[in-house]
């Protein structure tokens, strides 16, 4: 019982680190066209005080979901806040360009 409890435990410490991004921003453009290929849909936003959605008209954004790319004042990695806008930037365009060729 107590291994099923250990694995069971892994298994979700596992996924739960699997579901951030890398925020390498080379990796933004096949992320975006995961989303866009299983219909999952969702704007990055960055920001401290004022978070905005990276790279797109803020309008368009707020008719998707939210997705966190560094929002709020809570960090002093200076390095990891550019890389998240980065991310966001390059992945929002994607998706910016996927949702506006369609319509």
């Amino acid at each position: 019982m107590r291994t099923l409890c250990i694995l069971v435990l892994a298994v979700v410490a596992g996924c739960c680190v699997g579901a951030e991004p890398t925020w390498n921003p080379a990796d933004a453009v096949k992320e975006a066209e995961q989303d866009i290929r299983t219909g999952h849909i969702k704007f990055y936003w960055a920001g401290s005080i004022a978070s905005r959605p990276v790279g797109v008209p803020i309008e368009m954004a707020k008719k998707y979901p939210k997705a966190d790319a560094g929002v709020g004042c809570v960090t002093n990695d200076i390095p990891l806040r550019k890389r998240q806008e980065e991310y966001a930037r390059r992945y929002n365009e994607k998706i910016f360009a996927y949702i506006t060729q369609k319509h």
